[in-house]
C-alpha cells in the first residue's frame, strides 16, 4: 500500500475516532435529556466529520457555562 493509502486510512480511523469520543461525551454529559442525546448522537453520525464537531464545540461551551460561576447549571459543578 502507498503511503497515500495509509494516510487515507489514518484520517478514516480518526475520524471514527472522533466520532465515538463524541457520541461517548454526549452520553456522558448530564445537561441534556435523552431525546436531546439521541438527536446530537444522530447528527455526528448522520454528517461525519461536521456534525461530530459542531456537537463536541457545543458540548465544550455548555459544560463550561454549567461549571461557571452563576451559569444556569452551576449547581453541576464538579
Amino acid at each position: 500500500m502507498a503511503l497515500g493509502g495509509f494516510l487515507g486510512v489514518a484520517v478514516v480511523l480518526f475520524a471514527i475516532g472522533f466520532q465515538i469520543y463524541v457520541t461517548y461525551r454526549i452520553w456522558r454529559c448530564r445537561l441534556f435529556e435523552k431525546v436531546q442525546k439521541v438527536a446530537q448522537s444522530r447528527l455526528v453520525w448522520f454528517l461525519p466529520v461536521i456534525g461530530a464537531a459542531i456537537v463536541f464545540t457545543m458540548l465544550v461551551d455548555e459544560e463550561r457555562m454549567a461549571r461557571s460561576e452563576g451559569g444556569p447549571y452551576s449547581e453541576l459543578r464538579q
